[in-house]
């Protein structure tokens, strides 16, 4: 007994259903992984590791990046020292000053001489609080 055969070939454009899916997985890469992709080469300041504990909450907080080289970044932009200072005076000046929390991103290749010549200036402009960021381990290395 022979059994007919039926082939059809189909070239019909793939469903929604799965070409969404593909779509929402490709959308949720592009988000967790954005910030990776919007900077151009590698990262410019490598921060020391330590422990993982973070400030309190303070209404006011600045954050300032040193990298390898001692150059001092303030707003993405590049800054001098004495530039940084006039901007920290400008800054603590305002009324609700004692809630002001400057953040120091620098290099673990970095001196302590350089960072405590930043503290130094950054006090003598007005600041009380500075917090040094570290990176913390991934799962407590």
């Amino acid at each position: 007994m022979a059994f007919k055969r039926n082939y059809k070939f189909s070239n019909n454009l793939p469903s929604a259903v799965p070409f969404a899916g593909v779509m929402l997985l490709f959308l949720f890469y592009l988000m967790s992984n954005s910030n990776h992709l919007l900077t151009e080469g590698s990262s410019l300041v490598r921060l020391p590791k330590g422990a993982k504990v973070s400030p309190s909450w303070y209404a006011r907080s600045v954050v300032v990046a040193m990298d390898k080289n001692a150059n001092l970044y303030f707003y993405n932009q590049r800054i001098s020292i004495e530039a940084l200072g006039r901007e920290l005076h400008r800054l603590t000046s305002r009324e609700g000053s004692e809630e002001f929390l400057l953040i120091l991103k620098a290099d673990r290749a970095i001196r302590h001489e350089q960072i405590a010549s930043f503290v130094e200036v950054a006090q003598r402009n007005g600041v009380e609080r500075i917090w040094l960021a570290t990176k913390s381990g991934l799962f407590n290395e």
